[in-house]
């Protein structure tokens, strides 16, 4: 449970300064030294080095009127390469340009600029050349500390397309870059309704001492300018957010770049503390036209790079960065702290590293369209199925705070919140107050209580211990009430069976990593995920002994991973996310249901809920607006939750938004008095005292339960502002619920809804 923070600031970048040089911070010996050092440490982690063929510049040089020209491709050029029953593929052999052609509507989506704007770019030379190329590349001379990265195109990089070749579903090429000297293969495939855009790894070649950064493939893909039409990009930050198509941007200059899945703990990070981006997507819409795009393969090696009108250009545009090397901090004196940011010698491992675009149909291009989209591809791919609505009402869910370490003058204490005995009154008085339908989160019920992460068993014996713990969830499964016990097992402070060194989660420059969680005595060792994944294991058949329902994953396992360079757990960011998958199933086989806060997109068809699912946007001037795209996309087939109701910041408009996503009630309780804790490690919070709750508490459920018990198993097939601070969802069948958030009534064909209030419609047309 972490304090509830307010607005973020925005992690952004001017375009022409995508990376600072590579800064010298300490002594030149001793840097000298390091930059050896860290070129060579743990190489073995990362897969087999890209080819090399320095020294041999023939090897790149572009063939007698190979290299690509500074202009668009000619149109007359483009060839079908493959056609599906709605979709035909056309390329360029001498760009690597490809157009794809709606045969419904005749649409054509291409991969470069729309030549009907070309002619109003006002970029330097240097980077109108960028965005006429199919792919832009970062790199830099790695072994030189004093070099500064180089963001180019193949056009004025004497680059061009070698071996084109088409294939049954599209076709294949290898960019050639003749100065930097890279080769970069590159497939492009269609099916159904969409096109695939993949660069394989497999064949990189890097050549003349440099080294590849990241990597834009067809970056400027469906791209369109500001000039009247309706649109928007879409980004993963929060729930899903807008920015608009405006020719009146503040600081048009800035751009999105976020890393799906959150940032890497292993390498350097802003640390802009923005909303992490959970999910692989991203869309673009001008007019009726539209696509939503879906990192496949590689997502954990990826940004999210969004350029609106202004930016890069006078096109809206967004795509997938590519990184192939991160920056970390090398240290060259622990006792000073000084060093240098350099980066690894060996690319960052993802053999194949796809894009699938989702061309939407003229009438449903809008977010909710694409939401749609993505829902089709996760029931498709990850096999999600609809929920099975309960005949008790939608659900409650309780965060039950056990205990937590007290901050003393020259002594901490524990102290218990809420014994297991007192959890059985917490339970059936919530039950008799009309609750139905509730699951239990029993957190801090560990020794020393929230704070402690190590050995999880047994239960704190001031909370009754094994037997207490048994008795509880007895009693709940009586009232048929599932109990998962909360924990973090990816960062540790217990050194019981544990040693940070051969243990813990480590960086490239060797540095085992530590984190604050809650203002504790002492940091918290990140843990590496082999580790973790064996600690989990082995405690298994003691949650069973139990009688738990599972596990609450609370802020690590499912929502975030890292790369290892611990010499005993290696693990690429991909392998860390597979290890997680793995425990999320074994855990859910094992006790029959997991879940995990903020859950990312690949833990999707693991978790049976998603507490505290993100529903605001990261507040800056970058942003334009939030949207339910993620609620939109899960609601009837994962069940989610909002922040806890008695530690929102605006009680009435956040339940307002829950009811406006789909969202169920959910609240943290002791039974203790709320100040109990108040000088605790982690749980500050200062209104946790159940009974302090119980009458808003049954309010909120009644109405939350009026609106949502009918649609708990449906997806939400609408979503719009009928008027300013006005929404409407809708879902399968017609039900709709209008949200009016302002203080004075609403009231439109009919419909009156009272203010800071809603009203449901049943099956009736839309005002």
């Amino acid at each position: 449970m972490t304090k509830p923070k307010g607005p973020r600031a925005p992690k952004l970048r001017k375009p022409t300064d995508f990376r600072p040089p590579l800064a010298l911070l300490g002594a030149a010996a001793a840097l000298a030294a390091a930059v050896w050092l860290g070129a060579q440490i743990w190489s073995w982690q990362q897969p087999p080095a890209p080819k090399k063929e320095a020294g041999q510049a023939a090897t790149f040089a572009a063939p007698a009127g190979a290299a690509l020209p500074p202009e668009l491709p000619a149109e007359e050029r483009f060839a079908p390469v493959a056609e599906t029953a709605s979709l035909r593929l056309l390329a360029d052999s001498k760009t690597g340009h490809f157009q794809l052609v709606d045969k419904t509507t005749g649409h054509v989506t291409r991969s470069y600029p729309d030549p009907r704007y070309w002619a109003g770019e006002t970029l330097p030379a240097g980077w109108k050349n960028n965005l006429l190329s199919p792919v832009v590349i970062e790199y830099a001379n790695i072994a030189n500390y004093k070099s500064a990265s180089k963001t180019v195109g193949l056009i004025g990089e004497d680059g061009y397309v070698e071996s084109f070749q088409p294939t049954s579903a599209g076709f294949r090429a290898t960019f050639v870059f003749g100065k930097g000297q890279f080769k970069i293969p590159v497939e492009v495939a269609i099916k159904e309704r969409y096109v695939e855009t993949t660069i394989m790894d497999d064949g990189i070649v890097e050549g003349g001492g440099f080294s590849l950064l990241n990597a834009k493939l067809y970056p400027l893909f469906g791209s369109q300018p500001s000039y009247g039409q309706d649109g928007y990009l879409l980004v993963p930050d929060g729930p899903g957010a807008l920015i608009r198509f405006r020719s009146d941007r503040m600081m048009p200059q800035l751009v999105y770049n976020e890393s799906i899945y959150g940032s890497d703990a292993s390498f350097y990070s802003e640390n802009a503390a923005r909303q992490p981006a959970s999910l692989p997507v991203f869309g673009l819409k001008s007019g009726d036209r539209s696509f939503l795009a879906v990192v496949t393969e590689g997502a954990e090696t990826a940004n999210v790079y969004a350029a609106p009108s202004g930016a890069v250009g006078i096109s809206n545009w967004v795509t997938a960065e590519w990184q192939y090397r991160k920056r970390y901090f090398q240290s060259v004196s622990k006792s000073t702290n000084e060093g240098f940011f350099t980066y690894g010698k060996d690319m960052l491992a993802a053999p194949r590293r796809t894009i699938r675009y989702y061309m939407l149909d003229p009438g449903a291009g809008d977010y909710v369209g694409m939401a749609a989209a993505y829902r089709s591809h996760l029931t498709g791919e990850m096999k999600l199925r609809p929920l099975k609505p309960s005949e008790n009402g939608i659900p409650l869910y309780v965060d039950i705070v056990g205990g937590d370490i007290e901050k003393g003058l020259l002594l901490d204490r524990y102290r218990a919140a809420t014994p297991t005995s007192e959890a059985i009154r917490l339970v059936r008085d919530l039950r008799d107050a009309g609750v139905r339908n509730m699951t239990v989160h029993y957190a801090g019920w560990q020794s020393d209580g929230y704070s402690a992460h190590g050995r999880y068993f047994p239960v704190e014996p001031k909370l009754g211990g094994d037997e207490g713990m048994k008795a509880f969830i007895d009693f709940a499964h009586s009232l048929n009430v599932p109990v998962f016990l909360t924990a973090n097992y990816t960062v540790r402070n217990d050194s019981r069976g544990f040693w940070r060194r051969r243990d813990g989660l480590r960086d490239l420059a060797g540095n085992v990593l530590e984190t604050r969680r809650g203002g504790g005595r002492e940091p918290d060792t990140l843990v590496s995920a082999g580790f973790y994944r064996k600690a989990v294991a082995a405690d298994l058949p003691k949650y069973r002994s139990l009688g738990a329902d599972g596990i609450y994953f609370e802020d690590g396992i499912g929502r975030q991973a890292a790369t290892d360079f611990n010499g005993r757990y290696p693990a690429s960011r991909g392998d860390a996310i597979a290890i997680q998958r793995q425990v999320l199933l074994e855990t859910k086989e094992a006790l029959g249901a997991v879940t995990a806060n903020g859950a990312s997109a690949f833990a999707f068809d693991r978790v049976s809920h998603i507490p505290r699912l993100a529903d605001d946007y990261s507040h800056d001037i970058f942003i334009d607006e939030a949207v339910p795209f993620v609620q939109i996309a899960l609601h009837g087939l994962i069940a989610y939750s909002g922040e806890r109701s008695n530690l929102r910041g605006d009680s009435r408009a956040e339940f307002l938004r829950s009811i406006e996503y789909g969202a169920y009630p959910a609240y943290v309780f002791t039974s203790a008095p709320s100040d109990l804790l108040k000088r605790s490690y982690s749980v500050w919070y200062y209104s946790l005292n159940y009974a302090d709750w119980l009458a808003s508490l049954t309010e909120e459920y009644r109405r939350s339960n009026e609106a949502l018990a009918a649609v708990q198993d449906k997806a939400i097939t609408g979503h719009r502002s009928l008027a300013p601070n006005v929404k409407e969802t809708t879902y399968e069948g017609g039900y709709r619920i209008v949200v009016n958030y302002n203080e004075t009534d609403y009231a439109a064909g009919g419909l009156r809804v009272p203010g800071q209030n809603f009203a449901i419609v049943k099956g009736e047309a839309a005002p």
